[in-house]
């Protein structure tokens, strides 16, 4: 981080910073305490990373298990890193860079363990790094230790979009943190044109967080194509008014030679060691997109309208409108570059007005070609950029709006007083928004009772019924003993239900085969049984089943 000046500022700007820090560390165990894990595509980081050592646990029906049985499928258990079979488990899926890091963390740190903070812990390193660049940035724009400091908690902190990001157990932080060095590579890409120097540095780092970008998401290339698009289009036409027809030798031409040359190697170097990307490009997800393009429907239209409604909703909360929210959010942005054209510097202009125009055109293209499942995860990085850029036009708004000249007495202690007043609304609408942790999505889900499902541990779990998906797989690990029965009764069924002769037992299964489920156990323990609800794990209900008199049938 730069500190410059005076000792005395350096070590401000240090303290700040680290306090920064701490606060987003406490807050980051804070919210990953209560993590549970319930949403399918976590679970499915669990089994592309580590699930690929043995089958799915309830494969095996019929069969008395134990919840350690069902971790071990979370978990790394072999002597090999195997990076290998994660790539081609993820051939026609994803690209691979978070669950090798996924991989290489529960094999070296979390051998045998399915815990949450495998991914908590990858998660956290990539939230400090981005608040750590967030604020190295708002001090090289405003100038103001403090201030920058304040603006990172507010955006990044106190904020359900970045706790959302942080807590997932996906790779969307390690998205944010590769969309960020991008577009900050691309602003320092402008000022070095401008000032007609090239910097072999910053086109290493444009390569390392393009190659880092292409390799967590496919999303990625559609957020590089945009920014790239905008920054190199902007910079060829500087260069065709400063030289016309020899525009070829503008400084600005050769960066934009430079940034393709660069892209070309990152494209590559992605194909070199995920060379499965190709597939999805021709066939898969690049496929679907392309195809999706070309249809012009209503629903299209209506997706892009609701991407900017979650947009206010995400950040101002359910009960602001979403016009007012979305006209307060794009006024600080409009209001804050004009006036850094205002004050003449264009350049700046210019940065934030391409910064927000790339978010926006990805997010365009995102709800544009967003297959049925309408997914907000998938624009969280974008919200976060522009509250970012909304966040910093304030701050030049409200610079503006303060009287000029010296400021002393009772003016400065009203400032202060207004400052105060101003971030304790902000704090206590970021709190609403957030709702104790049920307004963040994936944190937990809250229907189900995890602390009741444990109380229940000791007696034995049943998993009635057809194949349910995989929401409720990290509930499994909870019980002493477990089995997986299905509705076709076989052999195994039935003498795994037989077991179940004295006592009671936790029940899971569809609503729907609550009576055909319990005339079967009926039937195999020879006594009469009957069903309490406990809870609801996403997409099954889960009752406690208590055993009555004998039954007198033979």
């Amino acid at each position: 981080m730069d500190f410059t000046g005076t000792g005395k500022r350096q070590w401000r700007a240090f303290w700040i910073g680290f306090v920064l820090l701490a606060v987003g560390a406490a807050s980051f165990f804070y919210w990953g305490g209560k993590k549970e894990v319930w949403f399918c595509d976590e679970i499915y980081t669990y089994e592309s990373s580590n699930g690929f050592e043995q089958d799915w646990p309830a494969v095996y029906t019929g069969e008395w298990m134990t919840g350690a049985d069902v971790e071990a499928f979370f978990a790394a258990d072999s002597e090999e890193l195997n990076l290998e079979n994660i790539m081609v488990l993820l051939y026609n899926d994803h690209v691979p860079l978070y669950f090798w890091l996924f991989r290489i963390v529960s094999f070296f740190f979390f051998k045998g363990s399915g815990s949450i903070w495998i991914g908590l812990w990858i998660n956290l390193v990539f939230y400090l790094l981005f608040l750590g660049l967030g604020y190295g940035v708002f001090r090289r724009l405003t100038g103001r230790d403090f201030l920058s400091g304040s603006l990172m908690f507010f955006t990044c902190v106190v904020n359900r979009l970045m706790i959302e990001q942080a807590t997932v157990l996906r790779m969307y932080m390690m998205l944010l943190l590769a969309e960020g060095l991008l577009l900050l590579c691309a602003l320092r890409t402008l000022r070095d044109a401008r000032q007609g120097r090239m910097s072999p540095w910053i086109f290493l780092g444009l390569y390392g967080s393009s190659l880092a970008g292409f390799l967590t998401h496919y999303d990625y290339w559609i957020f590089y194509a945009a920014t790239a698009a905008l920054f190199c289009g902007w910079l060829l036409l500087s260069a065709l008014r400063r030289c016309g027809k020899r525009f070829w030798s503008a400084w600005e031409f050769r960066h934009v030679a430079a940034w393709v040359g660069n892209f070309l190697l990152s494209i590559l170097t992605t194909i070199y060691v995920f060379p499965y990307c190709r597939w999805n490009l021709n066939k898969g997800k690049g496929q679907t997109a392309l195809n999706s393009l070309f249809d012009f429907s209503a629903e299209k239209w209506e997706q892009i309208l609701w991407g900017y409604q979650r947009m206010s909703v995400s950040l101002f909360g359910e009960k602001v409108p979403a016009a007012l929210g979305l006209s307060l959010l794009f006024g600080c942005i409009g209001g804050g570059i004009f006036v850094l054209f205002r004050r003449k510097e264009n350049l700046q202009a210019a940065g934030l007005a391409l910064v927000v125009l790339a978010a926006q055109f990805y997010q365009i293209i995102v709800c544009f070609t967003m297959p049925d499942a309408w997914e907000e995860r998938y624009l969280w990085c974008v919200y976060t950029i522009i509250a970012l850029c909304g966040a910093w036009g304030g701050v030049l708004v409200l610079g503006e709006l303060i009287p000029r000249g010296k400021i002393q007495g009772r003016q400065k202690l009203a400032g202060y007083i207004g400052a105060c007043v101003l971030g304790a609304l902000v704090l206590a609408g970021e709190l609403l928004v957030i709702d104790g942790g049920r307004g963040v999505a994936y944190l937990f889900h809250p229907e189900k009772d995890v602390a009741l499902l444990k109380e229940h541990s000791g007696i034995p779990w049943v998993v009635y019924g057809p194949t349910v998906g995989v929401y409720s797989y990290y509930d499994w690990i909870i019980p002493e003993q477990i089995c997986f029965l299905t509705q076709e009764h076989t052999q195994a069924d039935r003498e795994a239900a037989q077991k179940l002769k004295e006592g009671e037992f936790v029940l899971y299964l569809y609503e729907g085969y609550l009576s055909e489920a319990l005339a079967f156990f009926e039937r195999e323990t020879g006594r009469t049984l009957s069903a309490s609800h406990l809870t609801r794990s996403t997409n099954l209900d889960v009752y406690l089943v208590e055993s009555g008199q004998e039954s007198t049938e033979e």
